[in-house]
């Protein structure tokens, strides 16, 4: 049995996802994305706080230069050999693979374990980019005064405090698109409980408004739909179906060309909404036209 889900994520004042540029990132045409690794950080990070994920970034300090104590990110071995509580690493890439698996994030998202040799699992959960499904949406930019001087300004202005610039999107509603590969999971030997898939669902629902950075903070999950599918179908492009306005009564999400799509090809009694925020219009049967 496969799943398939549509998360929307709203982001107010905010910057969910920022390129290298520090603006939202856009496609070529204009349009403002985010990354599937936006939303997969806020899920681990979520997953993280009731068990261990393996793909997370984690500082220690070790021995520097001088005999100094310097804090860095860990590599992928040391990652490893913590988290799996080994002194060195196994010979045997049956053992790494095991061990992987032991991960919720591994079992869901996959991983390339480059170490030593090349392992890679494929996830059965996969993310696509989510697209903004709202029309007028703005990109803004503001000047920030740093209460520190740059100590190599040579300028006259040296002695002044640094000014810098963060940039944030007022409304934008970012549509991605969810499946779960249960045929993917079982031909990778891999076992995802529905215990997994519950955590999973949660994270979807409530991950992204629990990290609170300066730039995440006014980004939430305001509506997503869940289900199973029939004959081990998987659909794909679900989020540009989705349509959401400004209504009299507040943002609408509407899911009436995704279920004309797929109706006929899922569980319906397998369907789960959620929604906060927004009103979700999910019909359950399609009047022929």
């Amino acid at each position: 049995m496969n799943y398939n889900g549509i998360v929307v994520v709203n982001a107010k004042n905010a910057n969910f996802n920022a390129g290298f540029d520090g603006l939202p990132r856009r496609l070529p045409t204009g349009r403002i994305f985010a990354t599937d690794k936006a939303l997969k950080y806020c899920i681990r990070e979520y997953l993280s706080k009731n068990g261990p994920v393996f793909v997370r970034r984690t500082k220690e300090f070790h021995d520097g230069k001088g005999g100094a104590r310097v804090e860095r990110y860990q590599t992928l071995k040391e990652n490893y050999l913590k988290k799996c509580n080994k002194k060195e690493m196994p010979k045997d890439e049956g053992v790494i693979i095991n061990d992987l698996k032991g991960f919720i994030d591994i079992r869901l998202f996959g991983v390339v374990f480059a170490v030593d040799s090349n392992i890679s699992m494929t996830g059965p959960c996969q993310i696509n980019y989510g697209i903004n499904r709202f029309e007028g949406s703005n990109i803004f930019s503001s000047e920030i005064l740093s209460p520190y001087r740059n100590p190599n300004e040579k300028s006259k202005d040296a002695q002044q405090t640094t000014i810098g610039e963060e940039s944030r999107a007022d409304n934008v509603y970012y549509v991605y698109d969810v499946c779960l590969n249960m045929n993917s999971a079982e031909g990778q030997g891999i076992e995802v409980t529905d215990d997994d898939i519950a955590k999973l669902k949660n994270a979807l629902k409530y991950a992204v408004g629990n990290v609170t950075s300066t730039t995440m903070f006014g980004c939430e999950t305001v509506s997503m739909l869940w289900f199973k599918n029939n004959d081990d179908r998987i659909f794909n492009n679900l989020n540009s179906l989705v349509e959401i306005y400004e209504s009299d009564d507040g943002v609408v999400v509407d899911y009436s060309k995704v279920m004309k799509l797929v109706l006929a090809d899922i569980d319906v009694d397998s369907l789960e909404e959620y929604n906060s925020k927004v009103q979700n219009i999910i019909p359950k049967q399609i009047n022929p036209e």
